[in-house]
């Protein structure tokens, strides 16, 4: 596959987003949707998550109906070298089907998509609360670096293909570029009169599973935080990320018409889940 080939795929892909994005607006109703009002001049409020303590590692969620307090917990070491090690690979790959030296479209298992488990309120089609949907999964850069990342990918954003995956290989090559306590993801399809069942959950209830699945798999449970690009009251750092990711997303897949809300999962335990060797045992950072 060549360049341009590679980009048309992916032009398609991004654009193929944008379109089922709009045809759920289009056909929604109802009974895709909470029966609890959840919008307020176009922008939501997660009223069940206080991160006013984030940097200092801890977090504050209301989980069934009592507010308790939650320590976060960086990612262990085996987790991130499986991660980042994974996702240089698949750049690897990609540049060697650009450049046609081999290489194959990219599997759906491994670092960047994770099954998002989540409970806590009904959707009105359907009879249970819970939900278990795959999400794109990113990595948050460290609060002390962010705005220059956000600088450079607005900057870069029209630049050659082997640019952007050489920014992201840098990236990728230092866990030290990254909050070690947090992943991230966008919340693509939620709108005022449509809502993802992931959505509606975690505006009731913010506990979630994140379950990885390659040759190696992870459990990583922790509060999920919605944050609205809009709304400022989630904090200058949480924004950043959102913006960054809304970037990032953009690098590779075209221009959006919005800036996506973010789902911000503070991790509070990693669980080795590899059959055969992991068992689903807690790692202990």
């Amino acid at each position: 596959m060549d360049r341009r080939e590679f980009l048309e795929k992916a032009g398609k892909a991004g654009g193929a987003l944008l379109l089922s994005s709009i045809a759920g607006k289009a056909v929604a109703g109802e009974m895709e949707q909470s029966s609890a009002e959840l919008w307020s001049n176009g922008l939501f409020l997660q009223d069940c998550v206080d991160v006013s303590g984030e940097a200092q590692g801890m977090v504050r969620a209301r989980v069934d109906g009592v507010w308790g307090d939650y320590s976060t917990s960086d990612l262990p070491d085996e987790f991130l070298e499986w991660n980042l090690s994974a996702r240089i690979d698949v750049l690897d790959n990609i540049m060697g089907m650009m450049t046609g030296q081999g290489g194959e479209p990219p599997s759906l298992a491994g670092p960047h998509n994770a099954a998002m488990a989540t409970r806590g309120s009904r959707r009105n089609d359907s009879i249970l609360s819970i939900n278990n949907a795959f999400k794109g999964m990113g990595l948050c850069p460290r609060r002390e670096i962010i705005a220059d990342k956000i600088a450079f990918l607005r900057e870069n954003s029209d630049a050659p293909m082997p640019a952007k995956i050489d920014f992201l290989k840098d990236m990728y090559s230092d866990p030290a570029n990254f909050d070690l306590t947090k992943l991230i993801s966008l919340e693509l399809y939620s709108t005022p009169t449509f809502e993802t069942h992931t959505f509606i959950n975690l505006m009731k209830e913010p506990v979630t599973s994140l379950v990885f699945l390659d040759n190696k798999s992870y459990e990583v449970r922790g509060i999920g935080q919605l944050v609205d690009p809009e709304d400022t009251s989630c904090g200058e750092y949480a924004t950043r990320i959102v913006e960054y990711t809304n970037l990032a997303h953009s690098f590779f897949h075209g221009e959006f018409p919005r800036l996506f809300p973010g789902i911000l999962v503070h991790v509070l335990e990693t669980f080795d889940n590899t059959p055969g060797t992991g068992r689903g045992v807690l790692v202990r950072v």
